[in-house]
């Protein structure tokens, strides 16, 4: 049946006046959240765990950067941290070339990583100083002070969380840290640093937040995706139990996981190396001021993406002074150095290099306990930097103490339990030891603090005062390279 066209147009001016038009008619105000996590140091393209090529880096990162901002007025910055540990760049600046471009790209903050501890509290506290943002990271103490109430040097920056106002609308960012670090970081090396329940903090901060009637809150998170909490991140009991929460942006778990939500909260991490990219758009109601719609997505920092000019002139002295060292040649293979096995020759090589490093120090040792990091055979030829770097990827130190025979063999006995784990004891032998006689043995500080905590047992014990447990001031890796160079050729 046709409708008439006097009843069409009464119809449609009825339809008009109704109040669903009117809410069509309110507009949104769209503010973008752009974030990295995991960088570790690099600014120019680099590989994935399953040797794609080409692909991150903070240039290209950048480049992506530069156009969402021509796109999105109302924007903010962050990177969820582990900012610089993990490459020469990096390494030979302490971090300074990674905290100096995110100045350049006027980041709006960062977060403080497990790995930004690697190289001792001294380097991070002047990462702290010459950042030009705020260092957002609520559940850290230094000699006992919280965030936030921390005077007298640069962790004054810290703060556990910041409110922006961008495009008419307050923000609050809480910042976090994995609770982990004390299960991976000497006391030595932190210095008075401490860690406390992220929970706890979390629920302080939301609560300041709401008094300030801030109109969304994030949180900025060095804790990832798990499909199960564990002790480094408890991210799903962390949004149970707090509320108030519209989004959370996660790192630490090296995961690309570009939306999902838990407990009602949207989630999103951006992967590790800056092999992506994040971005997150919350649109607020301007009548009601609500928060109507979330939105989160990462993209892939391929080919497609140029270096960014800037990212590129500004670090270009340091990136050529870190080809150059990687390619500097530290001792030749004669023969095939197979890396194959439990008791490997390359383990071997390794744990002779620790002894002869300890030994320059003025702490000899009668053994290592130790493992490997899943590295291929080494083949005949040169080798650089860079294949010690791939060799040793963190920069562990050596701990050195003093335990008993019947200690050794417990140590022994509870890595058995550790899945993939090829830790063995070189240069004593396990059948000839006296129970109560102690032998002096070198390990790396990540397994004197518990391995990740699946080494509890050897902590403990090098936590004896009897074991005399100390840091040997030079990295796993320079050990290696030392021992190279001193060889100058192995087989």
């Amino acid at each position: 049946m046709k409708t008439p066209r006097r009843h069409f147009l009464t119809g449609a001016a009825a339809w008009l006046a109704t109040p669903s038009l009117a809410a069509e008619k309110r507009s949104l105000k769209t503010i973008s959240l752009f974030h990295t996590t995991d960088l570790h140091g690099h600014i120019l393209p680099t590989q994935t765990y399953d040797d794609i090529g080409n692909v991150g880096g903070l240039a290209r990162c950048a480049t992506q950067i530069r156009r969402w901002r021509k796109e999105c007025p109302d924007h903010l910055l962050f990177d969820i941290g582990d900012v610089y540990q993990g490459t020469i760049e990096g390494y030979q600046t302490e971090g300074k070339v990674m905290i100096d471009s995110f100045n350049k790209m006027n980041y709006d903050g960062w977060v403080l990583g497990n790995h930004e501890f690697d190289w001792g509290l001294d380097v991070v506290e002047s990462a702290v100083k010459n950042s030009a943002m705020p260092v957002v990271t609520g559940n850290v103490t230094i000699e006992g002070k919280k965030a936030g109430g921390i005077q007298g040097s640069a962790f004054s920056k810290l703060a556990p969380y910041v409110i922006k106002e961008v495009g008419g609308f307050k923000i609050g960012l809480v910042g976090l840290i994995t609770p982990g670090i004390p299960s991976w970081s000497r006391p030595e090396l932190l210095k008075g640093f401490g860690v406390f329940d992220p929970i706890e903090s979390l629920q302080q901060s939301v609560r300041e937040l709401e008094a300030e009637k801030v109109d969304a809150v994030v949180v900025l998170g060095h804790m990832g995706w798990k499909r199960s909490d564990d002790y480094a991140n408890p991210v799903q009991e962390l949004l149970k139990k707090v509320r108030g929460i519209d989004l959370y942006i996660g790192g630490h778990s090296h995961q690309d996981r570009p939306s999902w939500y838990w407990s009602g909260v949207l989630c999103t991490q951006a992967n590790y190396f800056g092999i992506n990219c994040g971005r997150v758009d919350l649109s607020f109601d301007l009548e009601s001021r609500k928060l109507v719609k979330r939105n989160a997505w990462t993209v892939l920092m391929d080919d497609r993406f140029e270096l960014d000019p800037l990212i590129i002139e500004s670090t270009k002295d340091v990136v050529e002074q870190a080809a150059k060292r990687r390619d500097t040649p530290i001792g030749t293979v004669k023969s095939t150095i197979s890396a194959k096995g439990k008791g490997s020759p390359f383990w071997q090589m390794i744990c002779k290099s620790f002894l002869a490093t300890a030994e320059k120090q003025k702490a000899p040792a009668d053994g290592v306990f130790h493992g490997t990091f899943e590295t291929p055979d080494i083949e005949p030829g040169v080798k650089t930097i860079a294949d010690a770097w791939s060799w040793i990827p963190y920069e562990n130190w050596l701990v050195h103490a003093s335990i008993t025979g019947a200690q050794i063999l417990t140590i022994m006995e509870e890595s058995k339990s550790v899945r993939y784990s090829d830790r063995a004891l070189y240069g004593l032998d396990p059948e000839k030891l006296v129970p109560d006689q102690r032998y002096k043995i070198l390990f790396n500080s990540y397994d004197s603090q518990s391995g990740g905590r699946r080494l509890l047992k050897l902590r403990e014990i090098l936590e004896e005062p009897e074991s005399k447990t100390t840091l040997v001031r030079v990295n796993t890796r320079e050990a290696v390279i030392d021992y190279f160079a001193d060889q100058g050729e192995l087989e």
